[in-house]
């Protein structure tokens, strides 16, 4: 069976059209500055941790601290997305998490900072992040005409992704002027700017609020997935590509010292990522008009980890930055692919539960940071990172590749 929507006369305009709107503009603002300040507190997190211990394997840790409350809790935070106010999850979530900032920026500036301090501030982050994404996911819809909602996923994305340009390099070239402890502060200052900007909203009301028991909701929304073919596929895919493969970037301080770089040179490297990522979101548009939903996401994923292959074995800067450079822009399109599918079809009073599924991406993320040290540890970073790759690969031409239901999704019509 097609899956279709008719194209409105909004969605064969640019994806700019969204930021007419000014609720959503002013939101979109905070959430470029709220996601720069997350960005650089994980860059200069994981960079002092690997300066305090010089261990692969405890650098590993503090990224396990941050995906343990943020996989335990991103499924309860979809639920109550769906019951709560999603404004005040997200007042709520930033409060905590800037408080995270202030505690290891302090303990740094005292120069008493110890892993168990960034393992703290990293478990405080990942229970913001649990309450915080999926509340988003629910809540920027709201602020805008649903006519106007393919356009938006991609700003939302591109607010992630173009961060990314900005927030390593910034972060590194900070540490190397003013230390780490300036670099927390300055992460919690921005991430405090969502706590203002969502006073002056208006969002319109949402649907009615979902009832019964928690865990009914929870397994209610699991049944909607699994007899979703397209939310299965892309879901699953999704949480794998995370747990085998997102995690390369929490590996770079280690890369970066094989490279023979300091803390400048590790920015640019996690800039590139950013840089392709903007690229990625700014041509999306235009690719998606011309390659079909399946096709994209499979091309997407399957470059994304040939590169990361050949990342493990570069024994050369710029070749790195390249391979870095383009597995952001594959990046970019699977995941705006993805999240443009699933917040299309998805019905309203389920918004906020399936989207917690697929946030379980950022935390998996942390875990695949976690596995790829440990493993790195083990076998060497570079074997470590090709061997993730690989089996990402197998799995997306083995189980992608001839799902049936991915072929007959149409949201758009083609361009011409």
């Amino acid at each position: 069976m097609t899956i279709k929507t008719t194209p409105s006369a909004e969605e064969k305009t640019s994806p700019l059209l969204a930021l007419r709107v000014r609720d959503f503009r002013l939101y979109w603002l905070a959430l470029i500055t709220q996601v720069i300040g997350q960005q650089m507190f994980a860059f200069t997190l994981g960079w002092l941790a690997f300066e305090i211990t010089g261990s692969q394997a405890q650098l590993g840790f503090i990224h396990l601290c941050g995906f343990i409350p943020q996989f335990a809790l991103t499924l309860l935070g979809g639920v109550l997305a769906d019951r709560i106010d999603a404004r005040k999850l997200i007042g709520i979530a930033q409060i905590n998490a800037a408080l995270a900032m202030i505690l290891v920026g302090v303990t740094a500036l005292l120069g008493v900072a110890q892993l168990w301090h960034l393992a703290l501030g990293a478990f405080l982050w990942g229970f913001s992040a649990a309450i915080d994404e999926p509340a988003r996911a629910s809540f920027f819809p709201r602020l805008l005409p649903k006519p106007m909602l393919r356009s938006a996923v991609p700003l939302i994305s591109m607010a992630f992704g173009g961060s990314r340009v900005i927030a390593p390099s910034f972060a590194g070239f900070l540490i190397a002027a003013t230390g780490a402890p300036v670099t927390f502060l300055i992460s919690a200052a921005a991430v405090s700017t969502m706590i203002a900007v969502l006073m002056l909203l208006r969002p319109a009301r949402g649907e009615a609020r979902t009832h019964g028991s928690l865990f009914d909701s929870f397994t209610d929304n699991l049944r909607y997935i699994r007899g979703n073919e397209v939310f299965f596929r892309v879901i699953t895919v999704a949480l794998l590509h995370a747990t085998l493969a997102m995690g390369f970037i929490h590996v770079l301080p280690v890369f970066a010292k094989l490279l023979q770089v300091d803390s400048r040179g590790l920015g640019i490297l996690a800039s590139a990522a950013g840089i392709g990522a903007l690229i990625g979101f700014t041509s999306y548009s235009w690719v998606q008009a011309r390659i079909s939903w399946r096709n994209l996401i499979v091309s997407a994923l399957t470059l994304y980890n040939v590169v990361l292959i050949g990342l493990a074995f570069s024994e050369w800067y710029w070749f790195s930055f390249a391979m870095i450079l383009i597995s952001g822009l594959c990046h970019a399109y699977f995941l705006t692919c993805a999240q443009v599918m699933l917040q299309t079809l998805v019905e309203d009073h389920y918004r906020g539960r399936v989207m917690s599924v697929f946030a379980l991406v950022w935390s998996l993320m942390f875990l695949s940071g976690f596995l790829l040290n440990a493993a790195g540890e083990w076998v060497g970073p570079r074997v470590a990172l090709a061997g993730g790759a690989t089996i990402m690969l197998g799995y997306v031409w083995l189980s992608l590749v001839r799902a049936g239901a991915l072929k007959k999704v149409v949201l758009a019509a083609k361009a011409g």
